[in-house]
C-alpha cells in the first residue's frame, strides 16, 4: 500500500541560483546537500532540487515547465505580497476560482512554475 508522498523532484540548470532562491525567498530549510542535489525539509514532504545539464538529451523538458506542485497558504494575498517583495516572479495576482479557493503561479530562477493555493473558508 502506498503512503503519503515522501518527496517531489524538480530540476535546474542554474543550480546555485535556484538553491538560494528556495532558501532566501521562500524560507525553505535544507535537510541534506550533496553534489548537484539539495533536499529541503518541508512539512509533510521533501522537495528535492537536482542539477541538470541541458546539453544532455535526457534533460530535455525537465527544466522550465509547469511542475504541478502547489503550496497551500492560509492567506494568499499576504503571502503573494510578501514573496513579491522578496523578488519572486509571479505570473499574475492571486485569482479567485469558481470552487471558492484562490491560486497564484510563480516561477523559480530555472523558470519552473509553482502554484500558491488558498482553500475556501480561510482568511
Amino acid at each position: 500500500m502506498l503512503n503519503a508522498i515522501d518527496a517531489i523532484r524538480i530540476f535546474s540548470d542554474d543550480f546555485q541560483t535556484t538553491k538560494d532562491f528556495f532558501v532566501d525567498a521562500l524560507g525553505f530549510v535544507i535537510g541534506f546537500e550533496g553534489e548537484g542535489v539539495v533536499v529541503y525539509d518541508l512539512p509533510g514532504t521533501k522537495l528535492i532540487l537536482e542539477e541538470v545539464d541541458l546539453s544532455e538529451p535526457e534533460a530535455a523538458g525537465m527544466v522550465g515547465r509547469f511542475t504541478g506542485v502547489s503550496f497551500a497558504v492560509e492567506d494568499i494575498k499576504a503571502t503573494y505580497k510578501d514573496l513579491k517583495a522578496k523578488g519572486v516572479d509571479f505570473e499574475g495576482k492571486p485569482e479567485m476560482e469558481e470552487w471558492g479557493g484562490a491560486l497564484a503561479h510563480f516561477r523559480d530562477p530555472a523558470n519552473n512554475v509553482f502554484t500558491l493555493i488558498q482553500y475556501p473558508n480561510q482568511n
